[in-house]
């Protein structure tokens, strides 16, 4: 007897290029294997504990250390990720284009992203941020100590330690 819940042989997989900063500054570069067609958030939910990366290598030192062929990583250790590969969507989510509200995000180890959330002015943040619940989509986040903008980016709950609604006058 089969469950038909279960589809019958291996899901095509994807390597996707991506960009993950951990907890204490670090930064890699290394590739996630996701079923086709699959968003970095609804891909990162069906994770537990762990996030695997294949062809790993510290972000801005490529050559300087051999790349790691396979590396398992701690979510809770995940501050963000960076899809560096533009087929790779980070939410199925339609953006509204009318509706935004400017805030700065504290995360942990005193990173600070600045960005516009995509929520009404009736709508609580809080209620915004509880219905993305282990990964929160970014379009268009600045860094405010570089001045770098995120075009696209994931980041985890458990590195957020505030988010300040940011006055519009």
């Amino acid at each position: 007897m089969t469950n038909s819940a279960f589809p019958r042989g291996p899901s095509h997989l994807e390597k996707k290029a991506v960009r993950v900063r951990l907890r204490g500054g670090q930064s890699l570069d290394g590739m996630i294997h996701i079923p086709e067609g699959l968003s970095l958030l609804h891909f990162l939910g069906t994770k537990k504990y762990f996030l695997n990366l294949t062809s790993v290598s510290t972000s801005g030192s490529p050559g300087q250390n051999p790349p790691v062929d396979h590396l398992a990583l701690r979510l809770s250790n995940v501050v963000w990720l960076i899809p560096q590969d533009g087929t790779l969507h980070v939410s199925t989510a339609t953006i509204p284009t009318n509706t935004s509200r400017p805030v700065e995000l504290h995360l942990v180890d005193g990173a600070e992203l600045t960005v516009d959330l995509n929520i009404a002015e009736e709508q609580r943040m809080s209620d915004y941020l509880d219905a993305n619940w282990a990964f929160l989509p970014l379009w268009d986040a600045r860094v405010p100590t570089t001045g770098e903008v995120i075009e696209r980016m994931a980041v985890n709950h458990e590195a957020i330690l505030a988010i300040r609604e940011i006055s519009g006058d």
